[in-house]
């Protein structure tokens, strides 16, 4: 999750609520950016999470893999895009 004016104990409180039945690993990485691992985990749930933050304006990643090493290259890819969707969003409503 990226969102430059959240705060990540902000974001993290999120996550931990809406995962709070699951096994989970949640990091810092920059100063706006949360990544969280889960396991054993529906994808479904995991898709309507990312929906619910980019309705919101909160740009998030999501990936799925047999490691956590390619999941988060998957969920960097597409934070990317959604990150550059929301500059390109934002500057042409200028």
């Amino acid at each position: 999750m990226y969102h430059r004016t959240i705060t990540s104990l902000t974001k993290i409180m999120i996550l931990r609520a809406m995962f709070h039945e699951e096994d989970f690993e949640i990091h810092v990485v920059e100063a706006a950016t949360v990544i969280m691992y889960l396991w054993n985990v529906d994808k479904e749930s995991i898709l309507q999470a990312a929906l619910i933050f980019e309705t919101e304006n909160i740009n998030t990643g999501f990936g799925f893999g047999d490691c956590k090493m390619d999941a988060l290259d998957e969920a960097r890819m597409i934070l990317s895009q959604s990150t550059k969707l929301s500059t390109t969003s934002w500057a042409a409503a200028k």
